[in-house]
């Protein structure tokens, strides 16, 4: 005759914390023992009760008590400093979050003494002049404007000198 099970793991059993071993031997145990099934039955209807038991068991507050609690929530007065709070809060949120943004954007630079690495003039005129003279095409048709040095090409001042008049003239509304 096999050994009977303790309360303890009946109860293990019931509630599926037991291993998968432990829980074949104890069903074929319940099987053939009317003491250990009934244990089992104890511990089953037992938590059904409870489990009823604390359903049924909400209760609410007498209505005393929760008319009490509603005039003392009634009474309470927010304070000049919570009533500003709740209204303006997210009404300056958002700009002085912006400003704060911009701030930081416009002042980091300034802060840390950098700024943007600028390009020169004459960075762009060496380039002209160095795409113009490996042109196909040639300085004929698109003559070297100046250099970096500051000299310029007889083509180029009358080139220059074209331009200028022409624009001239469309600013004045008497060219074409």
């Amino acid at each position: 005759m096999t050994p009977h099970y303790s309360s303890d793991i009946l109860s293990d059993y019931v509630h599926g914390a037991v291993s998968a071993a432990l829980d074949r031997a104890i069903f074929v145990h319940l099987e053939s023992c009317d003491a250990c099934r009934s244990v089992r039955d104890e511990e089953a209807s037992l938590g059904e009760v409870l489990r009823a038991a604390a359903l049924l068991d909400e209760r609410e507050l007498p209505s005393m008590v929760r008319a009490r609690v509603w005039d003392a929530v009634r009474r309470e007065r927010p304070t000049l400093l919570g009533r500003l709070r709740s209204r303006w809060a997210t009404a300056l949120a958002v700009p002085v979050a912006a400003c704060l943004a911009l701030a930081a954007y416009i002042g980091t630079p300034m802060i840390a003494g950098t700024s943007a690495p600028r390009v020169t003039a004459s960075y762009y005129l060496d380039e002209h002049n160095a795409q113009t003279t490996e042109s196909p095409l040639g300085p004929s048709v698109a003559p070297a404007v100046y250099s970096s040095d500051g000299s310029s090409s007889a083509d180029a001042a009358s080139y220059i000198d074209n331009a200028d008049a022409a624009t001239l003239d469309d600013a004045d509304g008497a060219g074409r």
